[in-house]
């Protein structure tokens, strides 16, 4: 790898890991929102708790090289290129560090042609950390050739993690 290279890999590494690291933020919740209550959220529809229980389980049932952590807010559009009007809830974990490609996001799609837009955002995305982690970090590249992603009715799972069986058993 030329010095040019490891520059930009390295200044590309710096800023996301202060975009991880900003403090306060959005927390765009919709309970937060006034459009209904926590009680009615709950009772709305089984497969919101199965989206973020599937994120739960994904996080600790499966061995990750690094800690993952929650992404709220505006950086689900910014780093995951998934726009809040797509989806009806989510729960997304990504590498802390930025060492590593592992990801988990599981959303809860509007519709169906929401559910399409929002698993070509995340091959957007497997691609885009293809093209950095091939470069940045080869040892951790072959995690990105083959993750897992499914759409289940108007949910769309990622996983992109060492174990892809597992995942695949969780997911479903």
């Amino acid at each position: 790898m030329n010095f040019k290279r490891l520059i930009c890999t390295v200044l590309a590494v710096m800023t996301v890991a202060c975009a991880f690291s900003s403090c306060g933020g959005d927390n765009d919740s919709k309970a937060e929102s006034g459009n209904t209550s926590v009680a009615e959220q709950a009772d709305a529809n089984t497969e919101t708790a199965d989206v973020a229980a599937t994120a739960d389980k994904l996080k600790s049932d499966i061995s990750f090289d690094d800690e993952l952590i929650e992404l709220e807010g505006e950086k689900i559009q910014k780093i995951m290129g998934v726009s809040e009007d797509k989806y009806t809830s989510c729960k997304i974990y990504i590498s802390s560090s930025g060492a590593t490609p592992e990801e988990i996001a599981c959303f809860e799609a509007a519709d169906e042609t929401a559910a399409a837009d929002i698993k070509s955002a995340l091959e957007s995305r497997i691609e885009a950390q293809k093209n950095t982690f091939t470069d940045y970090n080869p040892e951790q590249a072959p995690k990105l050739d083959s993750p897992v992603l499914k759409v289940n009715g108007n949910c769309v799972y990622l996983c992109i993690s060492g174990d892809n069986a597992k995942a695949e058993e969780i997911i479903g």
